[in-house]
Order: structure tokens, then C-alpha cells, then sequence
């Protein structure tokens, strides 16, 4: 059916704005519709001042419609009259007026009019239609092909039982279709229903039009509460707040604003990054959409089009700035085609018997005042002014203005308004205004008038700034007394001040106001931020508060909300309040706390500090939650009576947690929990342990539960109960099993504490745990005891070894478990040595893998003590203890020593014990005797690596070193026919020696390492070198430092390389026999480098070295006939020279060596240039220099920085 469609399509254009809960909830709300006039409209703004005076009230209300005599859309229907013409401003229901009674003309089954056809603007501005059929049947609705006569027929003959709407006639052609159906050429006797707006009703085509008037004037009070109930019903807090601003409410007697509103605040408060509503952003998003409307646009279009009819808007802003400033709503719009009349309105006012003015008019005076702040706020050079004149009487009224123009200024709504104005404006006026505005508003003003304290937090809560309330509060000492009764909205601006107070706190005096349950709501929702005075006596005030909690509890106002995980200042005030109460309930006799079990169950974890409260009073609340809830104690005590009353707390907690206080008071406090537990569990059978260990244990994801983590803590706990166990003869520790599997390693000062404590906390584990040891006993008694240990521990640790006292106190204590356990699997036949073997076997030991203090030194130290003390028991007792140790010394990947501090015997011993080889990195010694006897390591070693060569002094040190090494294996090798050199040979022989990765001093090592051998050669006669030449070949690059060391060691050690390498300079020499030399080398190089150049200086230097080379390499080949510049070009001749990647210091060296290569060339007459032609074709390009032969073949990027 066509009357359903329409009505359908109507209501999806409306639910794609709404949020789901309330798209069912879409009906039809009566509308105040008269016969006589339109409601007089005020023409000036009439202004009283009061003390605190609310804003308008009167004013405000005068543009709310009374309803009077109710007449309906069915009314409209049943009519007689022939010829309706329904007249109203933009927005006010005229539409839904005529659609209503398409609706009721549908859903009548035995209706009197049997045709009603609809046509909206869409179809009347296409008049030019051929023919009554075919308005009919081919715009309207198609019948079947069949029925279509006898059905134009019937309506021909009975047009008394037809009614035809159109809504929205502006203009129609004269003898057009619509025209004649209008005047009843057509249809003589059917109903003709027609809507226009306001300024139209004087338009010729309707004066002599015989009509019967009716006025849309919009919802009445009552409507728009129960429009607002349908559409916010959902959340009461939302629907208090629009219900009771009475700007809101007064311009919600036009029902689109009224809809934009309803759609605007639920789709805000579904937004992620939720702020908080405000009035502002209400009027802009109506501003937008009623824009968007207007020009038949989409929301995606809403910007673009605000651009284009930009020139139409900010007139409008003046015009309403003009006439605000003037105190007169009613104005002049010459233009009667632009955006401006899709907010206006027009008034004729009769000046004498012939003659009358028409003006125009905003629909709503708030809607004046928006458009004169977006005036100002195009015109910030105004504002200071505007700000100034508020504060005189006569434009007092301008102070309306503020709010709106304070909510532009905000942050969040600047990207809704930068499609009219520049966004750096508002955010430069922005920085100035709030300290303008502020000190404006705390000037003294005449003696009668005082701080209008809401109308100030009114402005701040439009402007949404953290800031510029922190500025306010200091202002006013963080004591704010408003005097006067609160509404909601004004409940909500105040809140949001308050709440930005961040840690400080703020005193709300309302004594002297009446504030509803919501704005009370709001109000407790600034905790911890606010200190609420409501009443003069104590008592009266927790009155009061029981009362408002009692009703809260029934009027689902939603106290304490915002549920924190940690809000201890909520949890002191419903302790306080918990107490009142029951004080209170004493006094009178009744019981209040179960009205306020909602209020009670609000925190989702419970703080006390048990210093400064009752345990009682905690469980007072406990008692109330319908669930477990955690407790976190910030301080304990130790009397006994409260340690037994917060045992009674216990079956009410989930989780029991800790913060605040050292762990000496933490321990004794558990421990006389713990002990009273026990205690509990003897004299009653109730299990007080296992519901303590459950409420403990259950916190292990919690900082502030370590405690159940601390080792020293648990000891101390198992101690005390096993002698508690002993006093009562009873067995505790089982039930304490939980709490002792909380650490995941055991940590132990065995100088402090025996093993047999720790073996029985070993014991109640379900599974075997690391063990650390902090400091060992030498005790035989407690070695022995600590076997007993080794089935419940999966890895042996020592603490803080890196100390030689502490490292030797370990290996001693191992020595002596090794012993211990060897001789009593002798006597006894246990398994002590494969236990004791299997706990250090892992690759850190001892030290845990995941520790950042992992030292790999002080574990091959500890090792090699370990090594050293079992060899020297061995020949005392002579018993072999070291194949029992045999896999802890596999642990280390690599071994580290340090030559000058220990005999390589004992790497050797360790190296033998390995069942691969592995590497070794030496700090070195130059005694003959090491170097000899290093060399029996050989075989056993995979690589040999230094330690810490960086500086010369080491370097020189591990230099020497090894060319004695190398010397040794010669000679060894050739007196006694061993292989010793191979093997030195082998263990050099890999890409990053000395070093297992890349290092910049690995160049300066062989070179220096070169020199020596050369020079033991001379001092010797006999030839080394090409023994180490598999070690020479090591670098990819060789690094060289040209002001420290001579080119010729390089030529050398290069003249050793199977292959070209690359040479990185990393300073350079202008010595001319240096730059002779260099050529020498340039045969045996792939690539020239020089080390990143930052500075100017080394740039120059490099620059002047590659030119030396260059001058050099053509002087040379042109007297000797070399090809050294071939060589030159070629190593220079990479897209990167001369770096070895891209940086950005290429061109600069480049440009400079161009520089300098130029001018030599006119200082010789010589030219260079065509030396370098390849390397300048990698980076600039198609350059042609005129005074030279060469050119460059292709177009390359030049950056300009």
C-alpha cells in the first residue's frame, strides 16, 4: 500500500539517526495545532537581574505553546471543509501533522473517505504532469491495468470521498494540474489539505484561496516530556538532564530540534574517548543537520557544502550579532532564497490600514545567540570588547552569548567548525580567551550584584578545559558555596569542574540549596575530589545521606557508578558511612544498612588501613556483598584482638592483598595470622588455614602479594609451624601447601637458616624448584642434610658469586656436597652424585639462565676454582672425585681465563673433560713456561678469542702473546715433529678473530701483529709470516689509521690476501712518501673507503689525500709508464664512494674534491678530472664542464637541502 511506504520510508529516515534502543519507541506525539493565529513573538529581550537569578525562566517558557483546545490530525480528517491549508516555521510538524493522517486514513478499516493521495515536495516541484490520471496512477500509485478506469472513474464521480495532501507548495504554475485540483476545476468536491511555512500564508496563491487556517505551533510542555521520555526513557540520568535545562527544553517545542537532540546525546555517549555533553555541541550538530536538510544533502556532504554557501552563513552571523547587541529579535533578510531562512521565521506586523512590514526572526532566541557567538568567533578582535560590556547593565544580556561562544572554543568541537573557519584561529583564540574570560568574570561588579558562581561553571563546562578549571578552583581556594537550588544541568557543569581538580581536594558547601537525586548523584561522583557539606550538624547530614541512599536504592539513581580497581577514598567514605549508620541505627532503632547493600557492593576491592579502623567495621560491609570481594590492608595490626576479628573476614574475601608497610611488619603480621589460624583450627575444627592459604595464595598476581613469594618470610612460617605442630602434638603444614608452592625458586642463606627448614618446604612442592644458595655453611651436618635436599631441586644456584670470597665459600660447599655424596653412595648405596650431577647440569651454571646478572667470566672462574680445589682433594684423600663432576665442567660454551691470575694447567684439565671442543677467550700472560704449556690446550680448543683488547695496552699484550705462541709451535714442532702450529693455525683461522664478532679494532690487532712478527724475523733470520697467513686473510675489510701507522705494514699484509679486500681510511696522511706508498698498495684493494666524516675538517683532509693520490698516480704513470690511475679509478668507482653505504655526507666530499681537483688544475695547467669522470657519473650528472673534454651521459637527482 502506498500510504504504507511512504510512512516506512519516513521512519527509516529518521531510525539511521537513533540509536537502537529507541528506534521502536517512534510514534506520533500531539502536536498544538489552532485555528486562530500564529503565538506572538517577543520583540525585545526584556532583562532582570536577580541574585543568582536563574537563567530566563519566563522568557524562555513564552515560546512553549499552550495547548488550549486540543485539535488533532483526526480531527482534520473528519472535517467538512473542503480546502485545509496547515501553516508553520521550519521544523515544527507540519509534515508529521499530514502524515499522521495518512496514518489514520490506513489503518481505519471502515473509513468514510475511500481515496487519499500524498504528494510531498518531491513531486511538487515537478508540476508539469499531463493529466489528473496521470498524477494519479503514473507519479502516485499504479493500479492493476485492468482496474485503472473504473477506479478514475470512481474517483471522478465520488470525489467527495477523496482527500489530496500537498506538503510543502511554495509555487505552483498557473492552469497546471495541481493548480487545478487546488481550485477544484478538478475533483469539485474533494478534500484539499496544504502545507507551506509561515512566510508564505500572504502569497497570492493562497489569499484568494477560500480556506479553513490551522497552525502548527509545536509541542506543548507536556509533549516534549513525553517525547523525551520515549526517547531517553532508557537512561534516567540523560533524560533528568534535558528535561531540566531549561534552554533545551524550550527550544524542544520545535520537534526536529527536539529529535536532533534525542538522536545527538545517545549517539555521544556511545563515542569512544566520551566526553562529557554539552549544550554547544547540541546546537551545532542542529546547525549541521538542519543545514544538510535544507540542501538536500548527505551527512559525508555536510562540510563541503558549509564551504560553498560559506558567503550566505556569515552574513546571517552578523545579523544575529547586530541584533543581540540591540536587544531585538526581529530583523531584515532582503535574500528570501538562501540557507538563512532554513533557521528563520517571518513576522508581519500591520504599520497602518494599507500598509505592513514583514521581519524575520530566529525560531528560538538561544539560536540568536549561537549565531552571534559563531560571529564572534569569526571576529576574535571583538571578543575582549564583548567581555567588557558584559559587566555594564545595559549589555548584561550579552552575557548569554558566552557559554555558546565558550563551546566553540573547545577542542572537541573544532573539527565541526573548521569548514567555516581557519582551525589555527580557534585554537590561537582559544589560548588567549580562558584567562581573558576568567579575569573578566572575577572583576568587582556593581555592589548589589554578587560572583555568579554557576554562570562561571557553566561557561567552563561548555569549554570542556582541564585547564582552565584548575585556574577557576585556584581562584576560588577550592571552596565553592553555590546558595541557590540546583537543576541538574547545573549539577552536571558543576561536577565537571570539580572533577578536574585532580589530586586536591574540593569543599562543596549546599547547605542553602535543593538539589535532586540526579545533580546528588553527579555531585557523589566526583569522589575522591570533593568534601560535601550538605547540612550543619554531623548527624543531620548522614540523615540525610541514609535517606538519599535508602530512595537511591529504589529510584535506580546509579551511585558510584564508575567502579574503581583501586579507589581507597570511596572505600574510606562507605566505611565512615558504614559506621554513621550504625551508630544511627542504634540511636533510632531501626535498620538502614540493607537499603544501602547497592551502595556497599559498589568497589571491587575493598582498602583499610588497620592502624586507623576496626577490622568490625570491615566486616560490617563484607556481610553486605552478594560476592567475594578482594582486600587490600595498607597497614596491619598485631594486637590480637584484631587479629582475630579479621579472621572472622576471611569466608567473605577472594583475594587478600598488601601494600604500605615494610616487610617486617608484613611477616609478623602473617605469621600471627597464620600462628591464630592454627590456633583457631585446635580449638574449634573450623579449617582457618586452608581459607587463609586460599585467600593468599589466590593474589599471586599481585606486586604487593611478594610477601607469599619472599623465602625468607615462608622459612620463618614453616619454622613457627612446625613448632606449633610440636606444642600440639597436630599437623598443620599440609594445609599450608598452597601458600608454600607460591615462589618458583627457593632462595636460602645457609649460613642463617639449616636445611632440614628448607627440605620441608621441599617437600609440600608438587613439582622439584630451583634452589639458590645466598651464602653456604661448611658444617658437615648441614652438607649432609642439604643431600637430602637434591630429589626435590630441578637446578643448583648460587647468589652473588662474583666476589672471589663468596665464589670460594661456593666452591667449597660444592666440593664438600661432591664428597659427601660420593662417599655416601659408597657406604649406603644412594644416588647422591648422579642427583648432585644432574642439578648443575645446565648450561649457566651456577647461575640462573634468565638472570640479567649472568656473568660468563665469573662462571668459568667458579669452574675453574671448582677444578682446581677438587684436584688438590684428590691427591689427599686419593680418590677421583672429578669424573663425578664431569658434566657440570660441560656447561660453558665458551671458557674464559685470565692468564696473569691463573696456571693454564687447570684449563687444560676442565678442556679435557669436554666431549667437543670449545672456544677460549684469554686475557694473556707472556710468561714462557704459560705459552708452552697453552699449547697442549690446542687440540681441545674449537676457537681462541681475546678479552678486552680495545685498549693499546691489551692489545700489545695479547700481541706479543700469541706471536710467542706462534713462535713456540714453530720451534716445538720442528725439534719434536708435533703438530702444534696446524692446530694454532685452526683456532685463528675464522673471519672476526681475535673477536667473535665484527670489531673495528680487528685491523689494528693483525696489523700490529704483523709488525711484531716482521720484526722478530730480523731479529731471528728465520720466516714466520706464512704460517699466519691463513690468520691474515681473516678481514673482509682491512681499517687502517694512516696518521698512527705506516702505509707500508698494510702493503705488506695486503700483498698476503688470495683476494682483493676493501680498505677503510680513518685518517688520513699528506706525507709525500705516504701517498707514494700508497699506490703501491692500490693492486691488491677491490674498494677505497674513508670512515664516516662528520666534521669539515677530516672531509678536507681526505679530500686532500684522495687528490695527492690522484696528482701522484698520473704524474707516475707518465714517467714510468704504470697504470695507477686505471687502479684509482677503479677502487673509487662504486655508487657509495666513498663510503661503504649511503650517507649523507657523499655529495659534500664529493663537491669538495671537485672544488679542489679544479682549482689544481688551473694552479698546473694539468688536467685530473677525467680521473674521476666514473665515481662523479654515480652522483650528479648530465653536467658538462666547458673548460675540460669529458661530459656526463645521464640525468641524476640532485637534492637541494
Amino acid at each position: 500500500m502506498k500510504a504504507n511506504k511512504i510512512l516506512n520510508n519516513q521512519r527509516k529516515c529518521f531510525c539511521k539517526y537513533l540509536d537502537d534502543k529507541i528506534q521502536g519507541n517512534l510514534s506520533f506525539i500531539p502536536l498544538v495545532l489552532k485555528t486562530d493565529s500564529v503565538m506572538k513573538t517577543h520583540c525585545k529581550i526584556k532583562l532582570k537581574y536577580k541574585k543568582c537569578k536563574k537563567l530566563r525562566p519566563k522568557k524562555l517558557r513564552a515560546y512553549i505553546p499552550n495547548e488550549g483546545q486540543a485539535l488533532s490530525p483526526e480531527d482534520l480528517l473528519r472535517w467538512q471543509d473542503k480546502n485545509i491549508l496547515i501553516i508553520g516555521k521550519p521544523g515544527v510538524g507540519k509534515t508529521t501533522v499530514v502524515q499522521e493522517m495518512l496514518r489514520l486514513w490506513g489503518e481505519k478499516d471502515g473509513r468514510e473517505i475511500d481515496y487519499m493521495f500524498y504528494f510531498d515536495q518531491s513531486v511538487l516541484a515537478h508540476s508539469s504532469v499531463a493529466s489528473l490520471e496521470a498524477l494519479l496512477f503514473d507519479v502516485y500509485s499504479k493500479p492493476m491495468e485492468k482496474d485503472r478506469k473504473e477506479v478514475f472513474q470512481d474517483i471522478e464521480e465520488n470525489s467527495e470521498n477523496v482527500v489530496i495532501v500537498f506538503d510543502g507548495v511554495t509555487d505552483l504554475e498557473e492552469n497546471s494540474i495541481l493548480w487545478k485540483i487546488m481550485d477544484h476545476d478538478l475533483l469539485p468536491d474533494a478534500k484539499i489539505v496544504i502545507t507551506c511555512r509561515s512566510e508564505e500564508e500572504d502569497d497570492p496563491l493562497f489569499s484568494d484561496w477560500p480556506t479553513q487556517t490551522v497552525y502548527v505551533q509545536g509541542f506543548s510542555a507536556d509533549s516534549i516530556r513525553n517525547y523525551y521520555q520515549k526517547m531517553l526513557g532508557h537512561d534516567p540520568v540523560l533524560l533528568e538532564v534535558v528535561l531540566k535545562n531549561q534552554e533545551l527544553f524550550s527550544l524542544s517545542h520545535v520537534p526536529m530540534y527536539a529529535f536532533m537532540v534525542a538522536a545527538f546525546i545517545p549517539f555521544k555517549n556511545d563515542t569512544e574517548n566520551n566526553h562529557q555533553h554539552t549544550v554547544t555541541e547540541m546546537y551545532i550538530h542542529i546547525f549541521r543537520l538542519t543545514v544538510m536538510t535544507h540542501g538536500g544533502k548527505k551527512i559525508k556532504e555536510i562540510d563541503k557544502y558549509l564551504g560553498e554557501i560559506n558567503d550566505q552563513i556569515h552574513p546571517l552571523m552578523k545579523t544575529a550579532f547586530s541584533a543581540t547587541m540591540h536587544k531585538t529579535l526581529n530583523f531584515n533578510i532582503c535574500d528570501e532564497t538562501n540557507i538563512c531562512h532554513a533557521f528563520l521565521k517571518n513576522i508581519t506586523l500591520q504599520d497602518s490600514v494599507s500598509s505592513a512590514t514583514t521581519y524575520c526572526a530566529f525560531l528560538h532566541n538561544t539560536m540568536q545567540e549561537f549565531f552571534s557567538a559563531l560571529w564572534l568567533l569569526g571576529h576574535p578582535d571583538e571578543i575582549e570588547e564583548v567581555l567588557q560590556l558584559c559587566q555594564t547593565e545595559e549589555h548584561k544580556h550579552m552575557r548569554h552569548v558566552l557559554p555558546f561562544l565558550c563551546g566553540l572554543l573547545s577542542e572537541h568541537n573544532t573539527r565541526l567548525l573548521k569548514c567555516l573557519f581557519p582551525e589555527d584561529q580557534i585554537k590561537k583564540t582559544s589560548d588567549w580567551f580562558i584567562e581573558k574570560l576568567l579575569d573578566t568574570l572575577f572583576q568587582p561588579q556593581s555592589e548589589s550584584e554578587e560572583f555568579d558562581l554557576l554562570y562561571v561553571c557553566q561557561c567552563l563546562y561548555e569549554l570542556q578545559s582541564p585547564k582552565a578549571c584548575l585556574i577557576f578552583l585556584e581562584k576560588m581556594n577550592h571552596r565553592l558555596e553555590p546558595e541557590v537550588d540546583l537543576d541538574p544541568h547545573q549539577c552536571c557543569a558543576l561536577s565537571y569542574v570539580i572533577g578536574q581538580s585532580r589530586d586536591k581536594e574540593v569543599y562543596l558547601n549546599l547547605e542553602d540549596c535543593t538539589v535532586a537525586d540526579v545533580g546528588m548523584d553527579m555531585m557523589l561522583s566526583c569522589s575522591p575530589n570533593i568534601r560535601l557539606k550538605t547540612c550543619k550538624k554531623p548527624l543531620k547530614q548522614i540523615t540525610f545521606f541514609v535517606e538519599f541512599f535508602h530512595k537511591s536504592s529504589h529510584c535506580n539513581c546509579k551511585l558510584f557508578e564508575m567502579r574503581g580497581r583501586y579507589d581507597p577514598e570511596k572505600c574510606n567514605a562507605l566505611l565512615d558511612l558504614s559506621s554513621h549508620v550504625k551508630n544511627y541505627e542504634t540511636q533510632t532503632g531501626r535498620s538502614y544498612l540493607p537499603a544501602l547493600q547497592s551502595v556497599f557492593q559498589s568497589p571491587d576491592v575493598w582498602i583499610i588501613d588497620l592502624l586507623q579502623r576496626k577490622s568490625s567495621v570491615l566486616l560490617e560491609v563484607l556481610k553486605l556483598q552478594t560476592q567475594k570481594k578482594p582486600v587490600y590492608l595498607r597497614r596491619c595490626s598485631e594486637e590480637e584482638s584484631e587479629v582475630m576479628s579479621f579472621l572472622q573476614c576471611l569466608p567473605y574475601i577472594s583475594k587478600l592483598r598488601f601494600s604500605d608497610q615494610s616487610e617486617r611488619v608484613l611477616s609478623r603480621f602473617l605469621l600471627s595470622l597464620f600462628i591464630k589460624a592454627a590456633e583457631i583450627e585446635t580449638q574449634t575444627g573450623k579449617q582457618m588455614l586452608k581459607l587463609l592459604s586460599s585467600v593468599c595464595t589466590s593474589s599471586s598476581g599481585y606486586r604487593w602479594t611478594c610477601m607469599f613469594f619472599d623465602w625468607d618470610f615462608l622459612l620463618d612460617l614453616c619454622s613457627h609451624v612446625k613448632n606449633y605442630e610440636t606444642q600440639t602434638g597436630r599437623n598443620y603444614l599440609p594445609a599450608l601447601q598452597s601458600v608454600f608452592q607460591s615462589p618458583d625458586e627457593w632462595i636460602i642463606d645457609l649460613s642463617q637458616r639449616k636445611s632440614s627448614v628448607l627440605l620441608e618446604v621441599l617437600k609440600l612442592q608438587t613439582e622439584k624448584k630451583p634452589v639458590n644458595l645466598r651464602r653456604c655453611s661448611e658444617e658437615e651436618s648441614e652438607v649432609m642434610s642439604f643431600l637430602q635436599c637434591l630429589p626435590y631441586i630441578s637446578q643448583l644456584r648460587f647468589w652473588d658469586i662474583s666476589a672471589k670470597e663468596t665464589r670460594m665459600s661456593a666452591v667449597r660447599f660444592l666440593l664438600d656436597l661432591c664428597v659427601g655424596a660420593v662417599e655416601t653412595d659408597r657406604d649406603v648405596g644412594t644416588r647422591f652424585s648422579t642427583l648432585l650431577s644432574s642439578v648443575c647440569s645446565y648450561k649457566t651454571f651456577p647461575f640462573d639462565e634468565d638472570n640479567e646478572d649472568y656473568d660468563a667470566g665469573v662462571q668459568s672462574d667458579f669452574l675453574l676454582d671448582l677444578c682446581s680445589h677438587v684436584k688438590n682433594y684428590e691427591p689427599q684423600t686419593g680418590r677421583n672425585y672429578l669424573p663425578a663432576l664431569q658434566s657440570v665442567f660441560l656447561s660453558p660454551d665458551e671458557w674464559f681465563i685470565d692468564l696473569s691470575q691463573r696456571k693454564i694447567s687447570v684449563l687444560l684439565e676442565v678442556l679435557k673433560l669436554q666431549t667437543e671442543k670449545k672456544s677460549v677467550k684469554l686475557r694473556c700472560s707472556e710468561e714462557e713456561s704459560e705459552v708452552m704449556s697453552f699449547l697442549q690446550c690446542l687440540q681441545h680448543i674449537s676457537q681462541l678469542r681475546f678479552w678486552d683488547i680495545s685498549a693499546k695496552e691489551t692489545r700489545m699484550s695479547a700481541v706479543r702473546f700469541l706471536l710467542n705462541l706462534c713462535v713456540a709451535a714453530v720451534e716445538t714442532d720442528r725439534d719434536v715433529g708435533t703438530r702444534f702450529w696446524t692446530l694454532l693455525s685452526s683456532v685463528c683461522s675464522y673471519k672476526t678473530f681475535p673477536f667473535e664478532e665484527v670489531a673495528v679494532v680487528q685491523s689494528d690487532f693483525l696489523l700490529d701483529l704483523y709488525s711484531h712478527v716482521k720484526n722478530y724475523e730480523t731479529h731471528t733470520g728465520r720466516n714466520y709470516l706464512p704460517a699466519l697467513q691463513s690468520v691474515f686473510q681473516s678481514p673482509d675489510e682491512w681499517i687502517i689509521d694512516l696518521s698512527q701507522r705506516k702505509i707500508s705494514v698494510l702493503l705488506e699484509v695486503l700483498k698476503l690476501q688470495t683476494e682483493k679486500k676493501s680498505v677503510k681510511l680513518r685518517r688520513c696522511s699528506e706525507e709525500e712518501s705516504e701517498v707514494m706508498s700508497f699506490l703501491q698498495c692500490l693492486p691488491y684493494i677491490s674498494q677505497l673507503r674513508f670512515w664516516v666524516i662528520y666534521n669539515k675538517e677530516s672531509r678536507m683532509s681526505a679530500v686532500r689525500l684522495l687528490l695527492n693520490l690522484c696528482v701522484a698516480a698520473v704524474e707516475t704513470d707518465r714517467y714510468t709508464g704504470t697504470r695507477f690511475s686505471t687502479l684509482l679509478s677503479s677502487v673509487c668507482s662504486y655508487k657509495t664512494f666513498p663510503f661503504d653505504e649511503d650517507v649523507d655526507q657523499q655529495s659534500d666530499f664529493l663537491l669538495d674534491l671537485y672544488s679542489h681537483v679544479k682549482n689544481y688544475e688551473t694552479q698546473t695547467g694539468r688536467s685530473y678530472l677525467f680521473l674521476f669522470i666514473s665515481f662523479f657519473m654515480g652522483i650528479v650528472g648530465d653536467m658538462v664542464n666547458c673548460g675540460t673534454d669529458w661530459v656526463y651521459t645521464q640525468t641524476q637527482t640532485v637534492s637541494i637541502i
